[in-house]
């Protein structure tokens, strides 16, 4: 009889897989200021924070006591793994408040919040070695969710110097290939506020139509659309076949902290959809889900409209201060939460210029390196926190300017 094989001894520490070395960016490092503010903050330092796009909102007490309700009636066990039936049901109905278009709950799919709403859907359309294009600047995680799944990330550059489109028809056809699978979006755009117009959305929805890819478009700005109207490309003629709409209560209703989100979606996507949600979550917790049928009533929308309001009155306070800083360049954000700044005229790089800024005066900023290596030279403001945050915020920028 033969022995078995024997393994020699291995001195070396247990490896870690491909997937790590994937999703490990200079994208991700560009966090660090973000991740030091929180540390400072805890410590009970004078640190001002305009990183994150969280609200200085609460949830509207209607939805707490829906939830603190479902809990009362027992409302702890699993959930079906699509989601509720009523959750879906108003997901399917506010996204058609939106887009006019006729969404069944079939089509719907809750996840814990957009951002794992978005991972199954590029792992649901795009796998090893397939391409998904999306747009720079773009939101922080999109590289590392596109390679998780061992795709290959595209970028294509916005046309961020002019007020209308921004996307190349030519520059989007040349980096199409034959292992092109998806075209991600993100319209009202974060970092940048660049909200995507007809004659963009169009661009893209005629030429994922003639190669047959996937549209991807996150919505989670959907509701904070300063200047005109929120489109979604799924109202195009044609396009709504192929989209996979991703969204969230986080910003329309101030419930960062509740990660519920989800997908919306052709029934023959929302069921392997429903297959990767089950892998990944086996259903998000029922008075959640509860909570944010509740919230997606139509009576939410004026809730949403407020929120809207508050957010375009600190938009124009930071544009406004902005402005009296001369050697920051910016363009007014048509939605959104944050001021993307161009601070190449100071001499620094945005990362340099973030960590300086830091040190000097305790204001934590996010270096555009995050959102693409093509954005070195910018960071990003958020002006989703209180007045008070926000103008001290601003004071300690334009002191800091004013002695470069």
């Amino acid at each position: 009889m033969e022995k078995p094989h024997q393994v020699e001894n291995r001195k070396e520490p247990p490896r870690f897989s491909d997937h790590t070395r994937a999703i490990a960016s200079e994208g991700a490092a560009g966090w660090a200021i973000a991740d030091a503010a929180a540390d400072a903050l805890e410590r009970g330092e004078d640190v001002i924070s305009l990183c994150l796009g969280d609200t200085s909102f609460d949830t509207p007490g209607r939805i707490c006591e829906a939830a603190n309700q479902s809990l009362r009636n027992g409302r702890t066990h699993y959930a079906p793994v699509p989601g509720t039936l009523d959750l879906r049901k108003n997901v399917a109905a506010a996204q058609k408040r939106f887009d006019g278009q006729d969404w069944t709950a079939d089509q719907a799919v809750i996840f814990g919040g957009a951002q794992n709403a978005l991972f199954a859907a590029v792992m649901t359309v795009a796998g090893a070695g397939d391409e998904v294009l999306y747009l720079e600047p773009w939101y922080a995680t999109y590289e590392a969710t596109i390679r998780a799944g061992g795709a290959i990330a595209k970028p294509i550059k916005l046309a961020l110097e002019t007020d209308g489109q921004k996307i190349s028809e030519d520059l989007l056809l040349a980096s199409i290939g034959e292992s092109t699978r998806a075209i991600l979006l993100n319209s009202p755009n974060n970092p940048g506020g660049y909200v995507l117009d007809r004659q963009d959305l169009e661009v893209i929805a005629k030429v994922a139509d003639r190669f047959n890819l996937w549209i991807i478009s996150d919505e989670v700005y959907r509701s904070t659309v300063f200047d005109g109207v929120f489109l979604s490309i799924a109202s195009l003629p044609g396009a709504r076949e192929r989209t996979i709409v991703v969204n969230s209560l986080s910003k329309s209703h101030a419930m960062t902290g509740w990660r519920v989100g989800w997908t919306l979606a052709p029934l023959t996507a929302a069921q392997h959809l429903q297959n990767l949600a089950q892998c990944m979550l086996f259903g998000s917790p029922t008075f959640i889900q509860d909570a944010a049928a509740v919230a997606l009533q139509e009576a939410g929308d004026e809730e949403m409209r407020f929120f809207a309001g508050e957010l375009l009155r600190r938009r124009d306070i930071m544009c406004a201060r902005l402005s009296d800083m001369p050697r920051l360049k910016f363009t007014r954000p048509g939605g959104g939460m944050f001021c993307f700044v161009d601070v190449s005229a100071t001499g620094l790089s945005g990362t340099e210029f973030a960590d300086e800024l830091f040190r000097a005066e305790g204001l934590a900023v996010v270096p555009g390196v995050a959102f693409g290596p093509n954005m070195s030279n910018f960071i990003r403001l958020s002006f989703s926190g209180s007045d008070n945050l926000v103008t001290e915020g601003l004071k300690r920028l334009h002191r800091f300017c004013a002695r470069l």
